[in-house]
């Protein structure tokens, strides 16, 4: 994906990004494994998750490396 993309105030942003991504990636679902997405917190990071399984109907999909900015343990 490049470029620069925005999700309005007034839309869910988790499935608006899951949606997107996918959108992007559609014809090569190991393109998303190579994917880094940073996000806020560890919750951010379920929500996600949770987004993407939305967004793909239940298929199992490889999902890009989702990685929380901030609520980190000591050990991460």
């Amino acid at each position: 994906m490049t470029g620069l993309f925005t999700i309005g105030i007034d839309r869910r942003f988790a499935d608006d990004l899951a949606r997107g991504v996918l959108a992007e990636h559609d014809g090569d679902p190991l393109a998303l494994a190579d994917l880094l997405i940073l996000v806020p917190t560890r919750r951010s990071v379920r929500s996600l998750h949770e987004a993407f399984l939305r967004a793909s109907d239940g298929k199992p999909t490889l999902l890009p490396r989702l990685v929380p900015l901030g609520d980190l343990d000591d050990s991460d």
